[in-house]
């Protein structure tokens, strides 16, 4: 190109780019022309789903209506996250996923149901279905007619035109709002939207995702979910030679080693703060794209969680303040691939009592302490220290504080309750369904038997132990029943501990040998 073509070129850049912005201050952006870069999903469709859908059951909030398809946008909702699950459209993936030209067909006939009986959507419904359709309009527009193409193209402009109006409350649904405009600039050509999306984006995720890369809310769910829709925008962005805001990228980068911390030898989420399910698939899929394949962190004073990892064992502390879950000072516990000690889980979709029972202490593996007939919420804090002998981990809130300690090889877990007065206590254990559990005859032990037949031996001293009746709310199939272990008691200070049978045995160590560990013997 000439230097005179080259300045008719820069000059007629300038124009187009300040014609977008007067469309824009005049609410009139201009519209999108086709195709941009694909953007990717993480998280995975099932084709058994796409097979319901097609025949008129459409299953969400953990409620199924069956439907003539073509009425479902008209049909009663049965619930109002029922509605917003169809109409955020998150439900394209599984069609998607089929692979079936027939599914592709019956997708767009959803989408023109859609548009000619769709009602008013909550916030959240409009950015998920912005996300939805940016993530598969080349599912939607391959093998498409110019009619359907151009009617695709016009609803996803109105609708992007349309939620860059509304006002979401709290910093969390502003950056979704402005990850589904950003996913809608980077999955079409044209329109204007993409310098203001960048920069909002830019702006919202270090207050979203904290300084040592946890969400504000505390939750691991949100936080995979925050990344799940992030990670393939900064993906888009590569391909299509955009530059990345610094702020941006560098709070994904904090959130990927956060996101490891919070996630077990299975694969999936600590169930922490409102956690449904633990979502391996979806861990999994966020972390092939963590680049630095960093190590997890020991201690997120921000978010309020630490982390010990010894051997296999590894143990994930709640050591912040009470968010959805009052569960200060809570822990879960995995030996492997299987999980030994964690929460009940909250269940989806449930009823308020129900929730408010599962964001109770009683739901969580912590102490909970009555004071004057009333338990009381506690804000906590932590510090992490390791040695050659293991990690130790003192939690403090103001009526409690804890100590754990996992020794080097992760066969021996132990901890320690303290009490400001003597007040009547209670600590639960909560186990995990695929744990079978037997207490010895004395009342002083509990045997556990693993699913891969390992077995560990807990005992404790300073209380009265039992082993009692429990649920687990946070699988993929409904609640589990389950057992948990609980010490009763009136006093200062309990120990505890959790040893694995026979490991010591078979590696030719004896007491003698064993590192002074950091506090007494709970046996």
């Amino acid at each position: 190109m000439t230097g005179r073509n080259r300045t008719f070129g820069d000059l007629a850049g300038m124009f187009r780019h300040l014609a977008a912005v007067k469309s824009w201050a005049l609410g009139r952006a201009p519209g999108f022309t086709g195709l941009g870069s694909p953007i990717v999903v993480l998280t995975p469709g099932d084709g058994d789903v796409a097979q319901q859908l097609y025949h008129g059951q459409f299953t969400f909030a953990g409620r199924s209506a069956q439907v003539r398809p073509s009425e479902i946008f008209s049909a009663t909702p049965l619930s109002a996250d029922w509605l917003d699950e169809l109409h955020g459209f998150a439900w394209l993936r599984h069609l998607e996923a089929s692979g079936l030209t027939l599914h592709r067909a019956f997708a767009r006939g959803l989408l023109r149901s859609w548009q000619a009986q769709r009602q008013t959507s909550s916030f959240a419904a409009s950015c998920q279905r912005l996300l939805s359709l940016s993530r598969h309009a080349g599912f939607l527009m391959s093998g498409a007619g110019a009619e359907f193409e151009t009617q695709f193209l016009q609803i996803v402009t109105r609708e992007a035109e349309r939620l860059r109006n509304r006002r979401g409350t709290g910093q969390p649904a502003q950056l979704q709002q402005a990850a589904a405009l950003l996913a809608a600039s980077l999955a079409f050509r044209g329109g204007a939207f993409l310098d203001a999306a960048l920069a909002r984006s830019a702006a919202l995720a270090p207050q979203v995702i904290l300084p040592d890369g946890g969400h504000m809310d505390r939750s691991p769910k949100s936080l995979a979910e925050l990344l799940a829709d992030l990670l393939p925008l900064r993906a888009a962005m590569l391909a299509q030679r955009i530059a990345i805001p610094h702020d941006l990228n560098a709070a994904i980068e904090r959130g990927l080693p956060m996101l490891r911390m919070l996630v077990h030898g299975d694969g999936g989420l600590a169930i922490f703060q409102g956690v449904e399910r633990s979502s391996p698939a979806l861990v999994q899929a966020i972390l092939k794209h963590d680049t630095v394949g960093g190590r997890s962190l020991a201690h997120a004073p921000h978010s309020g969680y630490a982390r010990m990892a010894q051997g296999a064992s590894a143990v994930i502390i709640d050591c912040g303040k009470p968010a959805l879950c009052d569960s200060a000072l809570a822990f879960e516990f995995s030996d492997g691939a299987h999980r030994i000690v964690g929460s009940c889980g909250m269940p989806a979709h449930a009823s308020p009592e129900w929730r408010k029972a599962a964001s109770s202490k009683a739901a969580h593996s912590t102490a909970e302490v009555i004071e004057h007939g009333k338990a009381r919420k506690t804000v906590a804090q932590a510090e992490s220290v390791t040695s050659p002998h293991g990690t130790l981990v003192r939690a403090l809130a103001p009526s409690h504080q804890r100590d754990f300690f996992v020794a080097t090889g992760g066969l021996d877990f132990r901890g320690e309750d303290r009490f400001d007065s003597a007040t009547p206590f209670t600590i639960r254990f909560h186990l995990h369904p695929s744990i079978k559990a037997s207490a010895d005859r004395s009342g002083g032990s509990v045997m556990l038997l693993l699913p891969n037949k390992h077995g560990w031996r807990f005992s404790a001293r300073g209380g009265a132990l039992a082993l009692e009746e429990s649920i687990y709310l946070a699988s993929s199939t409904g609640p589990r029943g389950s057992r948990q272990i609980v010490i009763r008691g009136q006093g200062s200070k309990v120990n505890w501990a959790f040893r694995k049978l026979d490991r010591r045995q078979r590696s030719g160590a004896d007491a003698d040998q064993a590192p002074q560990l950091p506090f007494g013997d709970a046996s």
